[in-house]
């Protein structure tokens, strides 16, 4: 991509941003070389990452990075057999360690971020170095005693070897201090040796060796000659336990020399995922509804139409006005013209930055509905570049710009000219601008021009592959709205606000005299069709709130519908209990009449009246307890009458089921599909195929199952084997809902769950639990039935 575009554009900036939002060094590195793309399948690639990490970022899914460092010059030191410290081999073991969980994260939902997996397959297994790492440094960046049999039995020997030394260093202290040469009761040390503080004047009472003399020469520091032995040893086995501290440390460097390349790829891997989660916030930052979540392709195109709706620059301070355009295709040209400070620049640099963005891989600012086309090259003149060393005024400042983006202008190219034709003649200005503008057109490229020469407006009027545009100026208030619109020319406005400014109205009329009436005429006109466009967009506004309102209140109803059919429900449930309690009245007395029955002096007529009466008001109680089966789930009319054996077919189960039952009271079928056994209500059915008659249906009694499974500290791999199991069980056993625990942690698990859950098939929904019942450590799932 060209680099004076870069520059003009100020992409330089959105990389800035880009890269305060990484997390460490090399990640930073990486977003401040970024470049765009120029290519659709470059920019389609880059793009798809990012729209993967929003889907990984909408799952809530993170990419750990919590020890990620750049350890680059570890691995080459090792690579040359160079020495490392303990706390270096510990940071690069952690960060290639977090780099392997950054792989398993990606691994367990690859299908759904297969351009992310491409990253992750860079990650090579590095346990033999870890591992190495934690048998022999500490957390604190300690060799460990572990760490080998010779450096244990060392220390060993060298704290027996101290705790000697010590205590024939106490005892000649004791000494010195009860012969009152002492200079005082401490025991120091210098040049790594236990020494005692002596008064001069009594050097020669302490037989030892001199190591140290006060600033005063009052003090002497002596080590006796009783310790030397006892400090040779302890400095001999000093000596010893570095030699092994070293060796060890150069075998474990030696493991990660010996895999320098894939450590190398692995921290670019990392520097990779650290950039995209960068560009996620900066997105989110930025309002950028592009790309969607998983979707990189919808509003990304070869060729066409760029489209931009409520495009926001994205280096703008405060509230920034959203400006909507399209370019290319048939209308190979936008000519925005205006008064200054009104916009018009800005458009220019929000369409060029945008474009960049995009193909950079970066989230762009804009709302759905847009649609960026790739460019092979974005050239773009824009600013006042004069310079005296050089000789170069305005006007020769852009011919040398414009004639350079000539030269390379080609089919697929988008150009940015600001002020074109400026700074020159008006009459010839025009004339050039017209002729670079059908030049670009005629090469095929995409173009956007400011200016404010007059004739430019009646060009891009009459030709058809030009669209006038402009930006909005208030008079009333002396500023600019920064609104830019497109199908009008702008209207210069240079007469209204010298009035508003004060100019002498005599200086006024006679400007006002020398232009003709055909100008008046067309301001006017111009002004019309302006105040009739701001008309009908009020009116579209209105009609927009109508819109909303009646959707509100189409929703309101429909709410209000649902908690009446709830309460129905409810109402008609309660009777159906109270119905069934009845029954069970009527049943136990008859039971207690044929009891009666069996004895001798029993009114047997009296006893079938009874029984009648009873067998009537039952039959009514039964009547009134069998659930309106049409009213509260209505059968579809595609679907008979259904008898075991038949085969259905049912909404979101891919699989053909064999029905075990008819149509209960509850307005469910029973149902086997495969081995898994449960109830589908009637409406989910699609249609029926008759079974073979004479098929005897087995109906296998479903599992115990308890409501919630624990799969806490287990691998992602056997936790979702156990919960597939789960799932199947606890349909079988006709549970209306199940509770997984699988805490909180780092999300993997958690998220490796709800991947599965999408989607399957024998479940309807799934939420996290209540905080007080586990939070985001629980997920609860609603089987179908």
């Amino acid at each position: 991509m060209d680099d004076h575009t870069l520059r003009v554009l100020e992409f330089h900036r959105v990389l800035a941003l880009l890269a305060n939002e990484t997390v460490f060094s090399v990640g930073r590195e990486l977003a401040l070389e970024l470049r765009p793309a120029t290519t659709f399948i470059g920019t389609l690639s880059l793009q798809r990452r990012t729209a993967e990490m929003r889907l990984l970022d909408q799952m809530g899914i993170d990419i750990p990075f919590n020890a990620a460092r750049d350890i680059r010059p570890t691995i080459h030191a090792a690579e040359i057999a160079q020495g490392l410290d303990a706390s270096e081999l510990l940071a690069a073991a952690q960060m290639l360690k977090t780099a392997m969980q950054a792989r398993r994260v990606v691994e367990r939902v690859a299908e759904r971020v297969p351009e992310l997996a491409v990253i992750a397959s860079d990650i090579a297994d590095f346990r033999r170095f870890t591992i190495a790492v934690e048998e022999a440094i500490t957390d604190r960046g300690e060799v460990a005693d572990r760490a080998s049999e010779q450096l244990f039995a060392t220390r060993r020997e060298l704290r027996l070897a101290q705790e000697r030394l010590d205590q024939r260093a106490q005892a000649a202290l004791a000494d010195a201090v009860r012969r009152g040469i002492a200079q005082e009761g401490l025991l120091t040390e210098r040049n790594g040796r236990k020494v005692i503080p002596i008064k001069a004047d009594y050097r020669g009472q302490l037989t030892g060796i001199v190591h140290d003399v006060s600033s005063s020469g009052a003090t002497v520091f002596v080590e006796p000659m009783g310790v030397v032995e006892a400090g040779n040893q302890v400095r001999e086995l000093q000596l010893a336990e570095e030699r092994e501290v070293r060796r060890i440390l150069l075998r474990i460097a030696s493991v990660l020399g010996g895999m320098a390349g894939e450590a190398q790829r692995a921290v670019l891997a990392m520097a990779h995922f650290d950039v995209l989660t960068a560009a996620v916030r900066l997105g989110k930052r930025l309002k950028a509804q592009l790309p969607p979540p998983g979707d990189a392709t919808s509003w990304l195109a070869a060729e066409g139409p760029a489209v931009l709706v409520r495009a926001r620059h994205p280096l703008l301070r405060g509230e920034a006005v959203p400006i909507g355009l399209e370019v290319g295709g048939s209308v190979r040209g936008l000519v925005v013209t205006g008064p200054n400070t009104g916009g018009k620049t800005v458009a220019l640099k929000t369409l060029g930055l945008l474009t960049l963005m995009a193909q950079a891989g970066l989230p762009v600012p804009c709302d759905e509905g847009s649609r960026f086309v790739v460019f092979s090259q974005v050239y773009a003149d824009i600013g006042d570049e004069q310079s005296i060393e050089q000789s170069l005024s305005t006007f020769s400042s852009h011919m040398r710009n414009i004639t350079a983006i000539l030269e390379k202008a080609r089919p697929g190219t988008l150009v940015l000219l600001d002020e074109l034709g400026a700074g020159t003649d008006p009459t010839e200005g025009a004339a050039l601008a017209r002729a670079i503008l059908e030049t670009l057109m005629d090469r095929g490229c995409t173009i956007m021009a400011t200016t404010h020469h007059g004739e430019l407006k009646a060009y891009a009027h009459n030709e058809p592959r030009l669209r006038n545009a402009s930006v909005e100026f208030d008079v009333e208030t002396l500023s600019p709205t920064y609104h830019l619109t497109i199908g009008l020319p702008g209207q210069s406005n240079a007469i209204a606000i010298a009035q508003r400014l004060g100019l002498d109205e005599d200086v006024l009329e006679k400007a006002r005299e020398q232009l003709s009436p055909e100008h008046f005429e067309f301001e006017q006109l111009l002004a019309e069709i302006r105040e009739e466009r701001i008309g009908a967009a009020e009116a579209r506004h209105r009609e927009e709130l109508a819109r909303r309102e009646s959707e509100e209140l189409r929703l309101a109803l429909a709410e209000r519908r649902d908690r009446i059919e709830q309460e129905r429900a409810d109402i008609l449930a309660a009777a159906h209990r109270e119905a069934e309690d009845a029954v069970a009245s009527a049943q136990r007395a008859l039971a207690e009449i044929k009891r009666q029955a069996a004895r001798r002096d029993f009114d047997t007529q009296a006893a079938e009246e009874t029984l009648k009466q009873l067998d009537t008001g039952m039959e009514r109680l039964r009547a009134r307890a069998r659930p309106e089966r049409e009213k509260l789930a209505p059968v579809t009319a595609a679907v008979r009458d259904i008898a075991p054996g038949d085969l259905i077919h049912v909404r979101d189960i891919p699989q053909e089921g064999e029905a075990l039952s008819g149509i209960g009271d509850d307005g469910k079928v029973e149902a086997q599909f495969g081995s898994i056994r449960m109830k589908v209500s009637v409406d989910r059915i699609d249609r029926v195929q008759p079974g073979r008659a004479g098929e005897k249906v087995v109906l296998p009694a479903g599992p115990q199952v308890p409501i919630e499974l624990d799969l806490r500290g287990k691998r992602a791999e056997e936790a979702l084997t156990d919960f597939e199991t789960y799932v199947d069980d606890a349909f079988r056993a006709g549970l209306p809902f199940i509770r997984i625990i699988h805490g909180k942690g780092t999300g993997a698990l958690r998220a490796a769950i709800r991947d599965a859950l999408r989607g399957h098939p024998l479940v309807r929904r799934y939420e996290a639990a209540a905080p007080n019942e586990g939070g985001e450590g629980v997920t609860i799932a609603v089987l179908a039935g």
